[in-house]
C-alpha cells in the first residue's frame, strides 16, 4: 500500500525558462500542485530529497507537501525528464482527497516460470509493465504480481484474468489487452546443421570443376 510521506516546498512567484534555469542551479526543481478545485501553485522542491523519496516510496507514494502555511496530500502526477541526461526538470503534483478514489498506473510483474519455459523452450514476453488501477490513495498497492507458472507455448494471460487482492479495487485498463504471452522457441541452426550444409556446398563444387574439365577433353576431340 502508499507510503505517506513529508516533502517540503517553497511557494514561488517567478516563471519562465530563466527562472526555472536559477532553481535548477540552485539544487531546486520547479513544480506546479493542482486539482480539488482548487486554484494552481507554482512551488519548488529539493531535487535530491524528491529522489531519495521515489527512490523509497515509489511513484505513487502519498506525499504530504508541506509549503509553509499549509500541508497538502498529493501524487506525482507527471515527471518530465531532460532528454540527454534524464535527470528531472519538472514535476507535477496532484491533490488528492485521501477519502475519493483516484486512478493511477501500477507496476505489473511475474510470478513462476511458465511451463511452456521449462519445459518446452519457450519465451515468456510481457506486453503491459503497468496497468491502470481505480481505487483509495491509501489502497495503492505497490505492484500487481501474476502468476505465470501454468502458462503453456501459445498461451496468452489478459489484463480481464487477473484477479486483484483488494476486491475494493478496479482495474481501468481494457481487459482484452494481453499481459503475458508464452512464445514458441525460435528456430536457430545447431553447430552441427551449420557444418553439415558446409560439407555438402563443398562436395558439390568440385563435381562442377570436373564435369568443366570433360567438356574441355570433349572439345579437343
Amino acid at each position: 500500500m502508499s507510503d505517506q510521506v513529508v516533502l517540503k516546498a517553497e511557494v514561488r512567484s517567478e516563471s519562465g525558462k530563466q527562472a526555472a534555469k536559477r532553481l535548477r542551479s540552485a539544487g531546486q526543481l520547479p513544480a506546479v500542485v493542482y486539482g480539488a478545485k482548487a486554484d494552481p501553485i507554482s512551488c519548488s522542491v529539493d531535487v535530491k530529497a524528491l529522489e531519495t523519496l521515489l527512490h523509497k516510496h515509489g511513484r505513487n507514494a502519498i506525499i504530504n507537501l508541506d509549503t509553509g502555511d499549509q500541508t497538502q496530500s498529493t501524487i506525482v502526477k507527471e515527471l518530465q525528464q531532460g532528454y540527454l541526461r534524464g535527470d528531472m526538470i519538472h514535476v507535477d503534483f496532484h491533490r488528492i482527497d485521501l477519502t475519493q478514489k483516484i486512478i493511477v498506473d501500477v507496476m505489473v510483474d511475474s510470478d513462476g516460470i511458465p511451463t511452456g519455459v521449462r519445459n518446452d523452450g519457450g519465451i515468456l514476453e510481457q506486453m503491459l509493465h503497468h496497468i491502470e488501477l481505480e481505487c483509495l490513495p491509501t489502497d495503492i498497492p505497490d505492484r500487481i504480481v501474476i502468476d505465470v507458472a501454468a502458462l503453456e507455448v501459445g498461451d496468452n494471460l489478459h489484463v480481464s484474468d487477473i484477479t486483484l487482492e483488494n476486491p475494493e479495487n478496479t482495474i481501468v485498463t481494457d481487459g482484452e489487452r494481453t499481459v503475458f504471452s508464452v512464445a514458441a522457441p525460435s528456430v536457430q541452426r545447431t553447430e552441427e546443421e551449420e557444418a553439415e550444409e558446409a560439407e555438402a556446398e563443398a562436395m558439390q563444387e568440385p563435381e562442377v570443376i570436373e564435369r568443366g574439365k570433360k567438356d574441355d577433353e570433349d572439345g579437343e576431340e
